[in-house]
């Protein structure tokens, strides 16, 4: 029997968005979309899923990896595993479309949230977990953490958090410094998180906001024991620059990247 919007199974998701499942199995994946005009998804990325959007009528907006593009009807765009996405539709007719995911997606999804007041918890058990785990909490930590609106939002920075299975958990800060430059830090994964790859995500993430607001450099603070890390950094372009005293305790080693 073919298969239709007719007899395939339906869902609701997003913003009155419309999916219908026309071929759902573990290692393949079809779905037609339908965003009405004004509707977004979230930023996110599949860790382990491939996909494929094939634009059926509409023109989405698409960004992917920070760049965006328009893609009209008959043009399809290919995601692969680990690539921060959304589409939005932002004309003023419905959106429709095909996606196509292999494996299945559903459950290596992980959203790339922006902070607000709710989510202010999340930034501070986080890190506490991850201080207390490789150092310990320090005086300043106290301070950002326990007021993230106050320490950091209010004064020209961002917060980003990763969300997967409904849970928020990973975290990363952009400080603000001085005009052009923002430390990147606050950055911390859950233990039961780890390797989906949430840590090269935000960091990617926080570089791809840098260049879009046009940012100078940025800059962290870090600990040369801490060799994923530090090996993650130089990968993104991270050099070893002058450290001066008084910042963190734990920290030994200071880098900057110039956007």
């Amino acid at each position: 029997m073919a298969t239709s919007i007719k007899n395939a199974t339906h869902y609701n998701w997003g913003q009155n968005c419309n999916g219908w499942h026309l071929l759902n199995t573990n290692s393949l994946s079809v779905i037609a979309e339908l965003m009405p005009s004004g509707a977004s998804e979230e930023l996110h990325y599949h860790s382990n899923a491939q996909q494929l959007f094939y634009i059926l009528s509409g023109k989405a907006n698409f960004e992917l990896n920070g760049r965006r593009e328009i893609i009209c009807a008959n043009e399809s765009i290919h995601v692969p595993p680990k690539h921060l996405h959304k589409i939005s539709n932002n004309e003023n007719e419905d959106l429709r479309f095909l996606v196509i995911s292999q494996p299945m997606a559903q459950s290596d999804r992980v959203d790339v949230i922006n902070h607000t007041e709710e989510l202010k918890e999340a930034v501070k058990t986080l890190n506490v977990e991850w201080l207390e785990k490789y150092f310990k909490v320090e005086p300043m930590d106290v301070i950002q953490l326990s007021d993230p609106q106050t320490e950091i939002i209010d004064k020209g920075g961002m917060i980003y958090y990763a969300r997967h299975n409904d849970k928020i958990v990973g975290t990363v800060s952009l400080l603000k410094v001085e005009t052009g430059i923002y430390e990147l830090g606050k950055m911390a994964v859950t233990q039961t998180a780890q390797r989906i790859g949430i840590g090269t995500i935000l960091m990617e993430h926080c570089i791809n906001i840098a260049k879009q607001k046009k940012l100078s450099k940025l800059i962290l603070y870090s600990n040369t024991q801490l060799k994923s890390a530090i090996h993650l950094y130089k990968k993104y372009g991270f050099v070893e620059i002058a450290l001066e005293s008084g910042h963190y305790d734990r920290a030994n080693i200071k880098m900057e990247k110039i956007i």
